[in-house]
């Protein structure tokens, strides 16, 4: 079982807090009022991060109301928000071609090897599927060659192939077409089997660092620049896993919102203590206020210098587009970057040790995207003899030993939980955010969008990034033809237009979650089997109490009235009435407990009007 990396704040990315990216500004306080000093100007943030140092591009258009906000202030939020948005990060997006990167679609822990899934990516339909116990995790497209049937409601054959339960033709790993049961005899099946009309389109896949990888190109070029790309995961991933302490779970969730959005949403850190309110004792609504950002100067070269010169939190073969600095109310050092197009990594100073969260959002389908979380640490784990020790050495830090070691040892089921519950939170937002800029056109969003704060300056270089990945050209449903991508990822305005999704369907745990994910799945079944078990004993103990008040009226009916008759009446209330409250212990306290955990692997109802 999953230890939650150390501390549930590793796994649990907002208790950091976290999805913080904005441009730079000082807080400072008189005896007056707080307001913002000057924060850096376009000239700073440009000497510090390279990708700024492009051509100017059309101001964000922040519609201040001078009586709202002091002079000082509307300076400071204009420089910044001047700033964020002179940013053309060419290097990073110009002749950006999506197919051209690694993309995880699912997790190794949490997959089930023993059948097929259907997985989307870019608006491509694909099927996983492992080729024996021992074989390794493919990737083809979700389409039987035959009839168009979906490979994905197919099963695996004890030979290693996949078979389509329409028909039952079966295709090994490289997408040869191994059987067809209605041939007329074996040269006709072999004549079938060995046309390219009969096979289908494999991609390649890696198994790296928890995740199955996808190359979304097909072909021999594909599979040998596939094999030449480094899969874009942080240094401090790399290190956790070449060193054993991976001892963290990969959370998977797919939402019902865009990409972009996501990576809007991973870009903001102003919304954490509203949006997350009580989530953790650190998020409250009253921690909203100004956040103060530093810009960090990371190397931008690919060189063997610049590339060991890089923070644990970036990539080592690639600079992120934004990183900035910020303090936070759990850690006086965070840090945030985020690498296109789908990496977000935070990472927090506790003395001499730091946690990391990398979040992953990756682009499916129109109005669909996919979060991957994971966290890690380089906080020591905590075992029995360091308790012992303590307890006999200095008894002040037990109760923080404690707390560690129960984070620690918690089952991966409960983070997965707690990433649950936060991902309902933003789900409302997001969206309708999402159909919002639809229906108004996503290239209006710089005047759509208020930003007048500096925390927004992140979302605005993001956003921007995101503007011109998406008229990079991705392949249409067809696969016969190419189109912006967002007309490929991104929703239409007839599908914005439909009615909103209910919350059962918004928040479908089930279906986003535990259905693909056999730690949840596990947990949930003996969830099940343990409410069954405590049913069967209501019912028990209601039929021993029954019985027993029946031995207590039917004598008292036939007056008998004996001192012995007498002891025995009295033991026999006595036991009825020790039934009685066992039962309503277990009816009342214990079923309800088992149906309200069962509830967190389905559906939570959650309102914010009520968090209080």
């Amino acid at each position: 079982m999953h230890s939650a990396a150390a501390t549930n704040l590793v796994q649990y990315p907002c208790a950091l807090p976290v999805r913080a990216m904005a441009l730079q500004s000082r807080c400072t306080q008189d005896a007056s009022a707080r307001r913002l000093a000057h924060p850096i100007v376009a000239e700073t943030v440009q000497h510090h991060v390279p990708w700024l140092n492009n051509i100017r591009r059309g101001r964000l258009r922040v519609r201040l109301r001078s009586a709202a906000v002091g002079v000082p202030q509307q300076q400071a939020i204009e420089n910044t928000a001047a700033a964020a948005t002179s940013a053309q990060p060419s290097e990073q997006n110009s002749n950006f071609q999506w197919l051209s990167h690694w993309y995880p679609v699912h997790t190794l822990e949490s997959i089930d090897s023993s059948r097929p899934h259907a997985v989307e990516l870019l608006g491509k339909q694909l099927v996983l599927w492992k080729s024996g116990p021992d074989g390794s995790w493919n990737c083809m497209e979700d389409v039987c060659p035959h009839r168009l049937a979906p490979l994905s409601e197919g099963r695996l054959e004890s030979d290693g192939t996949l078979q389509c339960s329409y028909h039952g033709w079966r295709f090994n790993s490289s997408g040869r077409c191994t059987e067809i049961p209605q041939a007329i005899d074996d040269k006709a099946k072999a004549v079938a089997c060995s046309s390219s009309r009969s096979s289908v389109i494999t991609y390649p896949v890696k198994e790296a660092y928890g995740l199955i990888w996808v190359w979304p190109t097909a072909g021999p070029a594909a599979a040998a620049q596939a094999a030449a790309e480094p899969l874009p995961v942080s240094k401090g991933m790399l290190a956790a896993w070449c060193e054993g302490r991976n001892k963290g779970t990969w959370y998977r969730r797919e939402l019902p919102y865009s990409w972009d959005i996501l990576i809007e949403n991973l870009s903001d850190p102003a919304h954490l203590p509203f949006s997350h309110h009580n989530l953790t004792p650190t998020l409250k609504r009253s921690k909203g206020s100004l956040m103060p950002f530093k810009v960090i100067d990371i190397p931008q070269s690919n060189s063997s210098e610049d590339q060991a010169a890089r923070p644990a939190y970036c990539f080592k073969h690639q600079p992120p587009l934004i990183a900035f600095e910020f303090p936070s109310a759990l850690s006086p050092g965070g840090r945030v970057c985020f690498t296109p197009p789908s990496t977000v990594v935070y990472e927090y100073d506790f003395g001499p040790y730091k946690q990391q969260t990398d979040l992953v959002a990756v682009p499916a389908g129109p109005g669909r995207s996919v979060a991957f979380t994971y966290g890690l640490s380089t906080v020591p784990r905590i075992d029995n003899a360091a308790i012992l020790k303590a307890l006999f050495t200095n008894p002040k830090q037990l109760p923080m030993l404690l707390a560690r070691a129960v984070y620690q040892w918690q089952p991966a089921f409960s983070a997965h939980l707690n990433m649950n519950k936060l991902f309902d939170q933003d789900n409302v937002f997001l969206h309708m955010q999402d159909r919002q800029l639809a229906l108004r056109g996503k290239s209006n969003w710089s005047s759509d969008y208020y930003m007048p704060a500096p925390c927004d300056g992140g979302v605005v270089a993001a956003r921007r990034w995101a503007d011109q990945a998406l008229q990079s050209p991705l392949p249409d449903q067809t696969g016969k033809g190419s189109k912006p991508a967002s007309e490929v990822i991104s929703l239409t305005k007839e599908e914005a237009a439909a009615p909103r999704l209910p919350p059962q369907q918004l928040n479908d745990r089930y279906s986003q979650h535990t259905k693909h994910c056999t730690i949840c799945q596990k947990a949930l079944q003996k969830l099940q089997k343990r409410l069954q078990t405590l049913k069967a004993v209501v019912g028990l103990l209601v039929s021993g109490v029954a019985g027993l008040v029946f031995g207590l009226v039917v004598p008292s009916l036939l007056g008998v009235g004996s001192a012995a008759v007498g002891n025995s009446l009295a033991v026999a209330g006595g036991a009825a009435a020790a039934l009685g409250v066992i039962s309503a212990i277990v009816s009342f306290v214990l079923v309800p407990g088992a149906v309200n955990k069962i509830q967190q692997f389905e559906y939570v109802q959650f309102s914010h009007a009520d968090n209080h």
